[in-house]
């Protein structure tokens, strides 16, 4: 069994057409998940209810990332916009180094293809600095999945 190890994990962004960030400062990083609801489909001859799966409806996630004014402006600026952008969650490339930036075509950016990785489109929901004793600043992003998370696996 292969274990995926968090060191040199990223997190891209697409924030246009063709442009893609890395999200530097990275302490933690989640996927929205996608509860399905449930449809009763229990009639008069049923002793007990009976379910069959819905519609599956996309959560939120958070990322935590040490906060940088200057290195985390887009981040600000899409929790201001509001605006559903594409995210991407590579695994590392080696025991050394992540995946190179990748590119994006039409906002949405190509996966990496040596590497797992998972996908999802999304907007920030939330910004939320915060200050503690001898700490350094930290922020809690939170992240309105909109579809499915999709995992891109190696090409063999």
């Amino acid at each position: 069994m292969a274990v995926i190890k968090s060191k040199h994990t990223q997190l891209f962004i697409a924030t246009a057409a063709t442009e893609v960030i890395k999200v530097t400062r990275l302490r933690s990083v989640g996927f929205p998940d996608g509860s399905a609801s449930e449809i009763d489909i229990s009639d008069f001859d049923d002793d007990w209810d009976q379910f069959v799966a819905g519609r599956k409806a996309t959560g939120s996630t958070s990322i935590e990332i040490i906060y940088d004014a200057t290195a985390h402006e887009a981040l600000e600026e899409l929790h201001e916009t509001g605006e559903v952008v594409n995210f991407l969650v590579t695994a590392p490339l080696s025991e050394t180094e992540g995946v190179p930036l990748p590119a994006a075509v039409d906002g949405v950016i190509t996966p990496p293809t040596e590497v797992v990785s998972k996908s999802f489109m999304g907007f920030v929901q939330n910004f939320a600095p915060t200050v503690a004793d001898n700490d350094v600043w930290r922020a809690t992003i939170t992240i309105r999945g909109t579809g499915p998370v999709t995992t891109h696996r190696p090409t063999p």
